[in-house]
């Protein structure tokens, strides 16, 4: 049996059945049509700074694994680091941002891993793929490795400290089905008076006439997507500003309902029959991952029951065990959703930077520098 990596510069080289078989257990963002919908609309290429060097492990001529890679050279938006490599780079003037990077391009949500066929020793498949991107990253002169918001249950946790990462950790909140029977169910879970607050919030919607439902991104018309784009625009442009660029494009949002619409849900909030604000959740395994909320109105608490309540009221009544609402806010734990850790990993290829590196993060943290 003849044994290959393989570099796969665009990810349409591989078949699509041949990447979803390996990603059957994985998150949804690591489906074959997520990551080409990223692609193919130029959201990720290397004019953004993330040029696709997917990794395949072959055996003879069929691919038993994937590693989908990016080469990077900044560290711009990554979320996981909170800005170290960046800040390194600006400090010095070193090339900290250049690297290999394992992620869900612009998606802060603990799910990357990689993909190996079921019934192969995982952990050893894993290992021959940490290998080839040392040598990548060698060959190509690379500063670092690097991998964010990596699935809990990735056998790439032990790994990657094993072949010299560095671990960091970054908060992360999420709501967790404890068997609760209903709604209300789930409010007893809080003291008395957090308990009126949220019943206050949730009743003022609906005192409001806005109803709220779950549309499968199956049934939702193109005009969903196209005004998904919109509101992600004027959201971003409100934070961000009008002269940065936005991450996503109008061609990702078609793509999504074009070819990923069976992973797609929209929380969708109506007056009268029209929409005043909408939030998209992908889906799958009973885990629903919320992202690109806005409105078209300005309405008290609307995010918090569009994004929140009424996806958790969903869930609930669905018998689904997880919301990621995504990456930030604190208002997210007075509302149910629980602290956890999402977990990012670094190697340093040249040992000065690397010795940089780490007297950084020592000073950040209180401690003398290591040695």
């Amino acid at each position: 049996m003849e044994k290959r990596v393989k570099i796969v510069s665009r990810i349409e080289d591989v078949a699509p059945e041949q990447w979803n078989a390996l990603a059957v257990n994985a998150s949804p963002m690591l489906e074959f049509e997520y990551l080409h919908a990223l692609e193919k609309s130029g959201s990720v290429s290397t004019q953004s700074g993330y040029t696709p060097v997917h990794l395949a492990l072959q055996y003879d001529s069929r691919i038993v694994a994937l590693a989908p890679l990016y080469q990077r050279d900044r560290a711009w938006v990554e979320f996981g680091d909170g800005g170290l490599l960046e800040f390194l780079s600006e400090i010095t003037g070193l090339p900290f941002g250049s690297g290999l990077v394992g992620s869900l391009p612009y998606t802060p949500v603990p799910g990357y891993d990689f993909l190996a066929a079921p019934g192969l020793d995982a952990r050893a498949i894993f290992a021959e793929l940490l290998e080839k991107i040392d040598e990548i990253a060698m060959e190509r002169g690379l500063s670092t490795s690097r991998f964010h918001f990596v699935a809990p249950e990735s056998a790439l946790h032990s790994l990657l400290g094993e072949h010299g990462y560095l671990r960091l950790s970054t908060p992360h909140l999420v709501w967790f089905n404890r068997g609760y029977r209903s709604f209300d169910d789930f409010l007893l879970s809080f003291k008395s008076t957090r308990r009126t607050k949220i019943k206050h919030e949730w009743r003022s919607i609906r005192d409001s006439g806005i109803e709220l439902s779950m549309v499968p991104g199956t049934s939702a018309p193109p005009s969903f997507y196209r005004d998904l784009y919109l509101l992600y625009r004027r959201t971003w442009i409100k934070h961000m500003g009008p002269g940065i660029r936005p991450f996503l494009n109008e061609s990702f949002f078609s793509l999504l309902g074009e070819n990923f619409g069976n992973r797609c849900g929209f929380s969708v909030a109506q007056r009268s029959g029209n929409r005043v604000g909408m939030a998209l959740f992908y889906d799958k395994d009973q885990k629903l991952y919320g992202r690109y909320w806005g409105s078209f109105q300005e309405v008290p608490f609307l995010h918090f029951a569009t994004c929140y309540y009424y996806p958790v009221s969903f869930a609930i009544e669905k018998g689904i065990g997880m919301v990621d609402p995504g990456f930030g806010g604190e208002h997210k734990t007075l509302r149910g959703f629980e602290e956890s850790h999402a977990y990012h990993y670094v190697k340093f290829y040249d040992d000065n930077q690397r010795r940089i590196a780490y007297a950084v993060l020592d000073q950040m943290r209180g401690r003398q520098p290591s040695k």
